[in-house]
């Protein structure tokens, strides 16, 4: 039942947002009714308090039961997401650390995940600079 008011590393964030995300959290704000409407909070529960921690584990569980998943996959799982997303829209690394917190290289690291079809792609590249005989590659491998 509380709210830190800082980040772990001590830093506020202010991220700016396009509007197109603004237009649809005005959105959500407007459809707040009763408690929720009244709260301070921009996802408050009905009473307009604070979700319980596990408030996205049933909706997780129904949606990987309905596309037929096996694997376990958790809202704390996503907190991975936003790294890997940036770098699969090429967003540079300082950025992509700022907007997350992870000011360091290596926190950036640890809460990144490579997918297959980027480590095929990274592959693919290299061998086809390897088999164009491209001056890129080092006198000692050709």
């Amino acid at each position: 039942d509380e709210i830190m008011d800082q980040t772990k590393t001590g830093h506020d964030l202010d991220i700016p947002l396009p509007a197109s995300v603004i237009a649809v959290l005005r959105e959500h704000i407007a459809a707040l009714d009763g408690f929720m409407e009244d709260s301070d909070l921009l996802f408050p529960a009905v009473t307009g308090r604070l979700r319980s921690c596990s408030v996205l584990d049933k909706p997780f569980r129904e949606v990987i039961a309905a596309l037929g998943w096996t694997i376990r996959l958790t809202p704390r799982g996503m907190r991975r997401t936003f790294q890997d997303l940036s770098r699969n829209a090429k967003v540079h690394d300082v950025v992509t650390r700022r907007i997350s917190g992870h000011e360091t290289e290596e926190m950036q690291f640890h809460y990144s995940t490579a997918e297959d079809e980027e480590m095929l792609s990274a592959v693919t590249e290299v061998a086809a600079v390897l088999l164009s005989g491209a001056s890129a590659v080092p006198a000692a491998l050709h």
